[in-house]
């Protein structure tokens, strides 16, 4: 591959106080070479990592660096490697050792700003900061401890995952995985085979869901969430704690089983039968002969469940 230097903007050091941190900015595009760019790995622990598609070939990078002074500064390093094969590997660190002064921990910082060609999967990984991607095409898998994680627009096969920074996901189309240990979840405009979304503390709230498999899992938190039931379709929302509220709009004939502290199934009410394993069933709409029924499976074992039909 070619790489060619757009443009390198330095500030800081000279007339600012001693106090004053030291910034640096750099921008870089990284040319195809005998395959397209169709993957792009990304491993930054220093900052925030932005990935914008557009429907260009090249890669370009924004970069911008801060230190307390020039010599934290030189210490920071942003590699890049092209490979033949079309994919291309952005990693971010500092150099430390004996040899260096300590730096006091978020001195140091490494922020990414990267247009992507729109067809190529990402893979990013960061420690504290946020992870934000648009308008691409091919899908990929975020990963992050205490930062956030922000998705939209996107369409493919997505996974995020996060420790403690809240996740967004809005308008992605495909098959979804997302997980949280600590932290909330919000979904809307969420289309495509499957979707699957669990937290262990926290909130999961969704709107305009219209996966055909959908599972939404909280052990200690509450489940909000507006969806579509389609045709065979499958919808599944849990929590071991926390009250699960369901708005559903249904385009078929619906199978419904809740259990919970409390229930309240709206309309179908009236048609709800006790089942043996403590379950209550009932069907809502008329079901064709060798039609399978949407399946809306709605429960929680200390909180309460309530289902509302949406017209």
């Amino acid at each position: 591959m070619k790489l060619a230097v757009i443009a390198l903007l330095l500030a800081g050091g000279a007339g600012l106080a001693a106090a004053e941190p030291v910034v640096e900015r750099s921008r870089l595009e990284v040319q195809p070479g005998g395959q397209p760019i169709k993957q792009l790995a990304i491993e930054n622990p220093l900052g925030d990592v932005k990935i914008e598609g557009y429907d260009g070939a090249s890669i370009q990078i924004e970069t911008r660096k801060l230190a307390p002074d020039d010599e934290g500064l030189d210490r920071l390093r942003v590699s890049l490697v092209p490979n033949p094969d079309g994919t291309v590997r952005l990693t971010t660190t500092a150099d430390g050792g004996s040899e260096y002064r300590k730096l006091p921990r978020g001195a140091v910082r490494i922020d990414l700003i990267i247009r992507a060609p729109r067809d190529a999967r990402i893979d990013a990984v960061a420690s504290g900061g946020h992870l934000e991607m648009l308008n691409m095409d091919a899908g990929g898998e975020l990963d992050t401890a205490s930062g956030r994680i922000s998705v939209r627009n996107v369409s493919g096969e997505l996974v995020t995952n996060t420790v403690s920074g809240d996740t967004s996901l809005v308008q992605v189309f495909g098959t979804i995985e997302a997980q949280a240990l600590s932290a909330d979840l919000s979904l809307d405009t969420i289309a495509g085979e499957r979707l699957v979304a669990s937290v262990n503390h926290g909130k999961i709230a969704g709107r305009r869901i219209r996966s055909r498999h959908v599972e939404l899992m909280s052990t200690d938190g509450r489940i909000t969430v507006e969806a579509e039931a389609v045709l065979r379709g499958r919808l599944v929302v849990s929590s071991l704690t926390g009250d699960v509220e369901v708005r559903l709009r249904r385009s078929s004939p619906v199978t419904i089983r809740a259990r919970g502290t409390k229930v309240n199934l709206g309309n179908a009410m009236a048609n709800v039968k006790q089942q043996q394993d403590a379950w209550l069933e009932a069907q809502v709409g008329r079901v064709a002969p060798g039609a399978t029924p949407a399946l809306v499976q709605l429960s929680s074992r200390h909180g309460n469940v309530e289902l509302v039909f949406i017209e």
